[in-house]
């Protein structure tokens, strides 16, 4: 029986890619979005390759959307293995000041709210069985907020703190938990932020890069990085290899080091 793997805003972009790269590799992939012709797309593209794919359109910032979406996987495709939170929103580019507080409290809603409603909702299976893994999407800008919509900076630097609560939580019962950073992605949600415009070709990270990584997160030999924050440009080997020197070293944090650095 195939392996599921649940991902959010994979109607296109970086999910697509991550729903794509998983269901390559064998899994059973569903898909959830708003957009429920975006999930058909990526379904059929899914399905082109040879694929299994289960299209469930839902709102990840409401619980009835998402008890939806995961008791129909549950149903169709059987428990959740892998759940990558990647649905998400730039929000407003304008200053805090100048911002709609309900248009800058709804990338929150989606970029934190969803991620911990998915995870609520599929966890509890996951530490049953012993097994299972959760990827956050995350950002660098989660930590230097420089140039970065405000509402975004927020949502993503709160996501950072979530998945550190998840890994405390989580240590020892068999399921790894991490954030990913895919790094710049050309997106719809890059693709109208004229603050980027400048930015060299060379930064520009394609999506195909970012599903690789979450393929290898996902299929063993990696636990040591749980809790840990990946950037799309990170070598996992030596990653853990720094995990290990840092844990031989005494106290210390590599996340920190990480994103400090």
């Amino acid at each position: 029986m195939s392996r599921v793997a649940l991902i959010t805003g994979a109607g296109r972009g970086i999910g697509r890619s991550i729903a794509l790269r998983l269901a390559a590799a064998g899994y059973a992939v569903a898909l959830t979005a708003r957009s429920k012709d975006q999930l058909e797309e990526t379904a059929a593209l899914v399905a082109a390759d040879g694929g299994r794919a289960l299209a469930v359109p839902g709102d990840v910032t409401d619980p009835r959307d998402v008890a939806h979406v995961c008791d129909t996987v549950d149903s169709a495709l059987g428990p959740v293995d892998v759940l990558v939170n990647n649905a998400g929103v730039t929000g407003p580019m304008r200053p805090f000041l100048e911002t709609d507080p309900d248009q800058w409290w709804a990338v929150v809603e989606t970029n934190v709210r969803g991620p911990a409603l998915l995870s609520r909702r599929v966890l509890p299976s996951m530490v049953r069985r012993g097994t299972g893994h959760v990827v956050n999407i995350n950002s660098l800008q989660g930590s230097d907020g420089s140039g970065s919509p405000p509402a975004y900076g927020v949502s993503k630097a709160a996501l950072m703190r979530f998945t550190d609560s998840l890994a405390a939580e989580l240590r020892g019962t068999g399921v790894m938990v991490v954030d990913l950073s895919p790094g710049l992605v050309r997106t719809s949600m890059t693709a109208d932020r004229a603050d980027l415009a400048r930015v060299p070709a060379e930064v520009w990270q394609p999506p195909e890069k970012a599903a690789g990584l979450v393929l290898a997160l996902v299929s063993g030999g990696y636990e040591e990085l749980h809790g840990r924050f990946v950037h799309v440009t990170d070598d996992l080997d030596q990653l853990v290899a720094r995990v290990r020197e840092d844990r031989d070293a005494g106290p210390g944090d590599l996340r920190v080091l990480r994103l400090r650095r």
